[in-house]
């Protein structure tokens, strides 16, 4: 099944499927204990399509294993036998390859298909399909059947369906876990800078207004809505759940800034690399912030190099580099244009990086505090543009910490232009 027809996966579940996929929403809503989801959700997909046996698997990127959370039907040492499989390994890591759904129809007499265990118990079709969320595939959900060509289209599409309902939920849930757990860190920061006037006040502020809000319970809802599941919509509830999603999604952003910045100050951030290329780079940032750009009539324009490297590092990390300092310039200009430039030194194996804008520029005895947490030029600007004063000091510490540097050059009413740096291959860490 082609990736476009997972996306518009509203389309032929009927009514009944509907009816599943509010079930299973309204039950994962409910499930305060972060470890019951992933046994409340395969208990639910297996009750709606009257199976036995099935099971939840997490990509863990550091490992690139695929580990097994939930499992049903099938005996106890399966879940220590199969606890952890890779990527290249067996049903699951096809699906994670090919981001879709994976189908055996016979395995009792598929030659092809090394799976004794599931012979044994005597399977005959088995179906999986990958749990996505915002980030992309983070894991796979897999159901079997004893019965031969157990499995039709319609069911198909609703598998795929509870996988996307699932996989948000899963991410949510991550996300609150991560805010909660670094609150104790933010008021560490907050003891570290006290020095700092009203840098204690701010940052509590921060956090009781901020960390509490339920944003991402918000944006997951909002992407169930707008795919569809529960109904089509009109223009004008189409308009409405966009500005809650762009705000939303803002809101977020802050606060995984206010996260970042925490355990990059706490020497506790790791490097994660994987392969990407800077056209990567640009998609992403034109899918995020090109609504933004076209909204203030600026004209965001790219200026990549074709001699430009395969890039091996943090995709996470550089992508959030890219995204405050190209976010930073659009709020802060008001006419003209953002240029972003990607160039590569051999000489120094660095990728070289600029973004400029024709914005209200900085004042020269600026240019060092700009990079200090919660500064922005003034009150004023913090009133009138918003933010909390985060992202450039999660930009500089994240180059350092992936081998590279940031300075910048700056002329008040003119505009400003961030040149940066980093290794086109960084190791993990």
């Amino acid at each position: 099944m082609a990736v476009a027809k997972l996306a518009r996966m509203s389309n032929g579940v009927g009514l009944t499927g509907y009816s599943a996929l509010s079930a299973l929403a309204d039950l994962l809503a409910i499930v305060r204990n972060s470890a019951r989801i992933y046994d409340s959700a395969l208990e639910k997909v297996l009750e709606v399509l009257s199976l036995r046996h099935g099971n939840i698997r997490l990509l863990n990127p550091a490992t690139g294993e695929l580990e097994l959370m939930s499992h049903k039907g099938f005996p106890d040492e399966y879940g220590e036998k199969y606890a952890k499989i890779k990527l290249g390994e067996r049903s699951s890591g096809k699906i994670v390859r090919t981001r879709g759904p994976v189908l055996w129809d016979n395995i009792q007499t598929d030659a092809s298909c090394a799976y004794l265990h599931l012979r044994k118990e005597g399977i005959n079709s088995l179906l999986g399909v990958p749990l996505l969320a915002r980030e992309g595939v983070i894991g796979t959900l897999t159901v079997a059947s004893p019965k031969r060509g157990r499995f039709r289209e319609h069911e198909i599409q609703l598998l795929a369906a509870m996988g996307r309902v699932i996989g948000i939920t899963i991410e949510n849930s991550r996300l609150f876990i991560a805010l909660k757990g670094n609150v104790d860190d933010l008021t560490k920061l907050t003891l570290r800078l006290e020095e700092s006037d009203g840098i204690k006040d701010r940052l509590l502020s921060v956090i009781s207004h901020e960390l509490r809000t339920p944003v991402t319970v918000i944006l997951g809802n909002v992407e169930i809505l707008m795919d569809g599941i529960f109904g089509d919509m009109n223009e004008k509830q189409k308009d409405s759940l966009q500005t809650v999603r762009r705000s939303g999604a803002g809101l977020l952003f802050q606060v995984e800034n206010a996260i970042d910045v925490s355990q990059l100050e706490a020497g506790a951030a790791n490097v994660y690399p994987d392969p990407f290329t800077a056209d990567h780079i640009r998609d992403t940032m034109l899918e995020i912030l090109g609504d933004e750009a076209r909204h203030k009539k600026l004209d965001l324009i790219w200026e990549i190099d074709p001699k430009v490297p395969p890039l091996f590092t943090d995709r996470s990390k550089i992508t959030k580099v890219f995204r405050n300092l190209i976010d930073n310039a659009i709020k802060f200009t008001e006419q003209g244009s953002v240029t972003v430039r990607i160039s590569h030194s051999p000489e120094q194996r660095m990728v070289q990086c600029v973004v400029a804008d024709t914005g209200i520029g900085i004042p020269r005895d600026r240019y060092t505090v700009i990079f200090d947490p919660f500064h922005q030029i003034d009150s004023s600007h913090t009133r009138l543009y918003g933010g909390m004063g985060l992202g450039l000091r999660n930009v500089k510490k994240t180059l350092e910490l992936l081998g590279g540097g940031i300075e910048i050059s700056s002329e008040v009413g003119k505009g400003s232009a961030f040149k940066f740096w980093f290794p086109a291959e960084r190791g993990g860490r």
